[in-house]
């Protein structure tokens, strides 16, 4: 897949450890492998080294591996050939998906660290998901699993015809862990999203897993309830030895073009 300058907007070409421009902007590929496109100078935003390690080492338990499948299987159904994944982490649904041309962005630098690093197949970048050095129609689907939705910058890469996949959490996506986290547990509000895609398939799927001590610590470190939980409830958690939580997952499918 062909990137863009991010300063002029032309093709970014390969050359040994750098991708450069005609008009000679330069930029270097990491030693991992993933390539830095992102031009603020502004403090860096994405999950920072304790999540990504928490989450690495949480997924690696296989207990979202169902939803994996799953979009794998959606991705073969389609037939589709090219992927783009906006806020692709550590790349671990994006490393398991079965197109041969896949490129993957977000903006935590130790996340792509460890994509890169463990799949060489897909081309990872530091960039904005709102603002991808990509050209326009270069892809016939779009990933975006537990990020923003980027809708007018997704509407813009899809090819006619091409497809959206959305991940987001289930109604009761972890439910069993909020009852011990908050004195109050909410189940997730299904929201719609601004786009012009038509949506196409609207699926839940569901399982459970269950979590010792150091795996609920992973899943905590995670989330974002590492930084709204009181210190009293993360008491609660740490009293406990196991614990089986539901996962479920809302995953929706939109399509580009009439």
């Amino acid at each position: 897949m062909k990137l863009l300058c991010p300063v002029c907007r032309e093709t970014l070409e390969r050359e040994g450890r750098a991708a450069r421009c005609v008009h000679g902007h330069s930029f270097d590929y990491a030693k991992s492998g993933y390539l830095n496109l992102y031009l603020s100078h502004k403090t860096m935003h994405g999950d920072d080294a304790d999540m990504v390690k928490a989450r690495t080492s949480f997924l690696s338990s296989g207990a979202y591996a169902f939803l994996r499948e799953e979009l794998k299987q959606i991705f073969t159904e389609y037939g589709s050939t090219s992927l783009v994944d906006l806020g692709c982490g550590e790349g671990y649904y994006t490393s398991y998906m079965p197109q041969s041309d896949k490129a993957a962005f977000d903006l935590a630098r130790k996340a792509l660290m460890h994509a890169a690093k463990h799949d060489p197949d897909t081309l990872y970048c530091v960039s904005s998901i709102f603002h991808t050095p990509l050209p326009d129609a270069c892809t016939d689907s779009v990933l975006t699993c537990f990020a923003p939705v980027a809708s007018d910058e997704i509407e813009r890469i899809l090819q006619p015809g091409g497809i959206f996949v959305l991940v987001t959490p289930g109604p009761d996506h972890l439910y069993e862990f909020k009852e011990i986290l908050y004195d109050t547990p909410y189940r997730n509000p299904m929201k719609d999203i601004d786009t012009t895609l038509r949506l196409v398939d609207d699926r839940m799927i569901k399982s459970t897993f269950t979590a010792d001590q150091s795996l609920l610590r992973d899943l905590f470190t995670m989330t974002p309830y590492v930084w709204h939980t009181p210190q009293e409830n993360k008491k609660r958690l740490d009293s406990l030895e196991t614990l089986t939580v539901t996962a479920e997952f809302r995953i929706r499918i939109y399509r580009s073009g009439k």
